[in-house]
């Protein structure tokens, strides 16, 4: 089926800033309670997979991503590096380049068999995940939160990110 050329426009545009919404987004950092005031530390994820689903008024995007989190200091008994799988959706109204809003969900199982779920919302001035459940040394730090900022932005809808504590 062929596009008419507004809805190639929205597609075009979409897919040219599909790397900046990216970069708002891309932030999963885990949240820990109580604490993880000290804790922060930096990440890098790649997307794996994409799907742009055009409306009649705009456009969602949703990527998964596979990323790295690094603990600058972790607490005892935590890994200094954690792996991740993200899965974001973005929305776009019809012609604009920026993003409306978008969404983050994040699981992780740890190199001992811990497991947590974090989600998030995003803005323009970065990402704000809660961590809403977790096994073993997670489960302790359920609530706890993190703000997200993009360093630099990779070819191909990657990036990398630093995240602090926002509770």
């Amino acid at each position: 089926m062929k596009l008419d050329a507004i809805q190639l426009r929205v597609r075009t545009q979409t897919m040219k800033n599909i790397i900046t919404a990216t970069a708002l987004i891309l932030f999963p950092f885990i949240a820990l309670a109580g604490g993880h005031s000290g804790l922060g530390g930096h990440g890098t994820g790649v997307i794996v997979d994409t799907k742009v689903l055009e409306g009649k008024t705009g456009v969602i995007v949703q990527n998964i991503t596979e990323d790295i989190w690094i603990w600058d200091n972790p607490p005892e008994g935590f890994d200094a590096a954690t792996t991740a799988s993200c899965t974001q959706t973005i929305s776009f109204a019809a012609g604009q380049e920026a993003p409306i809003g978008g969404a983050v969900t994040c699981t992780v199982i740890d190199e001992t068999g811990d497991i947590f779920i974090n989600t998030g919302t995003f803005g323009g001035d970065g990402v704000l995940l809660t961590l809403v459940g977790g096994t073993g040394k997670w489960a302790a730090y359920t609530g706890a939160q993190w703000k997200g900022v993009t360093r630099h932005s990779l070819k191909g809808g990657g990036s990398v990110y630093d995240f602090t504590p926002a509770n």
